[in-house]
């Protein structure tokens, strides 16, 4: 009897560059899982390990033809890293400061108060991002939601790089006044419970 025959990632990078849709469904199961979890264990939240590792092999995908990778673990790996990473740093230090106070405050106590207390901050959120201009509210969006860059927004609004800083300041300027009476709040609220 034969054994089937396994690929390796290397056998299975050459077949992805020449656009063989199931080496990357291969690669995607050996791989998908290990980031996935990556991505969750720094960052506890489901839908982010699931988002960020959507979009790496998404790109992975995207960039088939034009990327070399020798190792697909340690690039993978990489890629999921970055992305969380470059999530942290697009989030207002209010917001990450303020969802770290209350996962702090509220850690083993009762999950509704928690699910509340980040509702609450996800509306003060929304109302900040509600304040800004039609087109500041447009780049926020793009920056912090989809995370394009500078230059990605400025050349898909056709916009110089400067201008697009402009409102991304703009746009972390009207959070943070939001989020200062939110953070001030939260950081109360637990004295009284």
């Amino acid at each position: 009897m034969n054994k089937p025959t396994v690929d390796t990632d290397s056998e299975l990078l050459i077949r992805l560059g020449n656009d063989d849709q199931a080496a990357f469904e291969e690669l995607y199961k050996r791989y998908w899982q290990r980031c996935y979890a990556q991505v969750l264990r720094r960052s506890g939240d489901t839908n982010l390990a699931e988002d960020i590792t959507q979009s790496v092999f998404v790109s992975l995908w995207e960039k088939r033809k034009s990327v070399e990778i020798r190792n697909i673990g340690t690039y993978l790996f990489a890629a999921v890293r970055f992305r969380f990473i470059t999530y942290l740093k697009a989030q207002p230090h209010e917001e990450a400061y303020s969802l770290h106070v209350l996962r702090d405050q509220y850690d083993g106590q009762n999950p509704v108060e928690v699910s509340v207390r980040i509702k609450e901050l996800n509306e003060a959120i929304d109302k900040g991002v509600a304040m800004m201009p039609p087109k500041t509210k447009i780049i926020y969006t793009l920056s912090r939601a989809e995370y394009y860059s500078v230059k990605e927004i400025a050349k898909k609004l056709n916009l110089s790089e400067k201008a697009v800083e402009y409102h991304i300041t703009q746009s972390l300027k009207t959070l943070r006044l939001v989020l200062k009476d939110f953070l001030t709040v939260a950081l109360l609220l637990p004295a009284f419970f």
